[in-house]
């Protein structure tokens, strides 16, 4: 098998179930768990089979339960593929949750330096912004015009301004 067939398992790679730090226990921990088991993934270039991308082999038994709390295993536990699953916790799991948006833009806000070291302030200050960037769902840009590219660029210019007086007001 080529190294580039989405099949291939490096010998290097064990065939054990994959381990992400954190069990996904719902929604208040969703996003941090999908952002660990895409890097798990992709770190095995594997994602292709989550996205639907790559078909698993109908003569391979799906174990796709790694990194899923029991209670919530239940409800995937007939699924047939993992492109399935994913969805399925997409679905259920990412709904934007506006509590926990304004929990985040009160934390940032209300986050200072104190006694900690610029770097530890900074950490904290880029944990709350990845957090608030990873609730926004962007439409996908499927065609970059130029018109495109100036509003991206304004909107990037605008946002590292925005985490710069963040960072300010907080020392």
């Amino acid at each position: 098998m080529e190294p580039t067939d989405p099949l291939y398992l490096h010998p290097a790679e064990s065939t054990h179930p994959m381990v992400v730090d954190i069990k996904l226990l719902g929604i208040e921990n969703y996003l941090e768990w999908k952002r660990q088991m895409e890097i798990a993934i992709c770190s095995k270039r594997k994602l292709g089979f989550l996205t639907g991308v790559v078909k698993r082999p109908t003569d391979d038994p799906l174990r796709a339960d790694t990194g899923i709390h029991k209670s919530i295993k239940n409800y995937v536990l007939y699924t047939k593929t993992a492109n399935e699953i994913w969805d399925y916790l997409q679905k259920h799991f990412s709904a934007s949750n506006g509590a926990r948006k304004f929990r985040l833009n009160k934390e940032l806000e209300d986050l200072e330096q104190d006694e900690k070291s610029i770097c530890e302030y900074f950490t904290e200050l880029r944990i709350l912004w990845q957090n608030l960037e990873i609730m926004t769902d962007w439409p996908p840009v499927t065609q970059v015009t130029p018109e495109i590219n100036a509003w991206l660029d304004a909107q990037l210019k605008e946002q590292e301004e925005r985490k710069l007086f963040q960072f300010l007001n907080g020392l």
